[in-house]
């Protein structure tokens, strides 16, 4: 069997099933958005780690060494969020060829340097090997108090689908990379490249919602909003419907798409990398949110029974089952994912 037939989260599955006694007892393991381990008391250490590949997660043609250095450790800083965490401390791996120009390494640790001024971070050592293909690996530790740690397992029926932010903005800005005429103002242009290239983890957001307890299941978006809620729908045994009209797209992301014949929609739900948060929580913790949540959020959904599958409850009234896919490391040609 080639892994290509098993798919990345296939092999998740896998890989979790044959490690599983290898977890030593913690809090979390494999199939969150990080591990979370008990070694003090009275709270949890979070651990992350994510890795940024040349030709397949971006291109020197329209990447520079700092939006590199910065999203490398962006990404990891939203899985941060996503656990209602503060990050502390990361070590950074690197592969590299001999042929590359060190100021290309200077450029990385620039970006490094002014995310981890931003967020509190110490960037305390790594390694480097050598590598045909550039990468960079960024491992982030971090902290949570132990009572609000935000998991993608606690999703109930009856629950609501909220989301943080604004969708579709960072796969547009891919999308000004791939298309030859982009007919859009400058400034609005400029917006979308850089939601792909320097992402905003939503830090403060994951920490005011895990601070009042109020998600039940938590995910930031970064393979898509249906890939990423079928990971909270599988670890919380739970369906889903979700509300076309009801979710957030970027202005901006929307002319583009028009102007492009493409759909915004798709965007929204298949294109990932907008970093945001989506969580799960009780309808009574609605009015909570509406009275005091400090950042814009969207009612999305709604959580179901797991037979139920997901669905789409489209602006004309039509439920749509969803095919539940976004980026997929391991196919032959990965691509963000496609409306059935």
């Amino acid at each position: 069997m080639k892994l290509k037939e098993i798919g990345e989260f296939g092999l998740i599955r896998r890989m979790r099933s044959s490690l599983k006694d290898s977890q030593r007892n913690a809090v979390l393991g494999i199939g969150d958005d990080g591990a979370a381990l008990k070694i003090a008391p009275g709270k949890l250490t979070l651990v992350t780690l994510d890795t940024l590949v040349e030709n397949t997660h971006f291109k020197w043609d329209y990447a520079s060494p700092r939006q590199i250095g910065w999203k490398a450790l962006a990404v990891n800083i939203s899985d941060i969020a996503a656990m209602g965490g503060v990050p502390t401390y990361c070590v950074v791996g690197l592969g590299l060829s001999g042929s590359l120009e060190v100021d290309l390494v200077d450029g990385l640790c620039e970006g490094l340097k002014e995310i981890a001024a931003r967020y509190g971070i110490g960037v305390v050592g790594g390694d480097i090997v050598r590598s045909s293909e550039f990468f960079i690996t960024v491992c982030l530790l971090g902290e949570v108090a132990g009572g609000r740690i935000c998991s993608r397992s606690g999703a109930k029926v009856g629950d609501l689908i909220f989301v943080t932010g604004e969708l579709g903005a960072a796969a547009a800005g891919l999308a000004c990379f791939d298309t030859a005429e982009v007919r859009l103002e400058s400034g609005k242009r400029e917006l979308l490249v850089q939601k792909h290239l320097r992402p905003s983890p939503r830090l403060k957001e994951g920490q005011w919602i895990a601070a009042r307890r109020i998600a039940t299941a938590m995910i930031d978006i970064s393979d898509g909003l249906i890939s990423d809620f079928s990971r909270i729908r599988e670890e919380s045994r739970v369906g889903a419907v979700l509300w076309e009209e009801a979710i957030p797209v970027a202005p901006p992301a929307v002319e583009l798409a028009r102007s492009l014949g493409r759909s915004p929609q798709d965007w929204a739900l298949y294109g990932g990398e907008d970093y945001e948060l989506l969580f799960t929580a009780s309808p009574d913790k609605r009015k909570l949110l509406d009275e005091e949540a400090p950042f814009p959020f969207s009612v999305i959904g709604e959580v179901r029974q797991w037979q139920e599958g997901m669905v789409l409850k489209e602006a004309e009234g039509r439920h749509m089952r969803i095919e539940e896919e976004g980026y997929n490391h391991l196919a032959d040609a990965p691509r963000r994912g496609k409306k059935p």
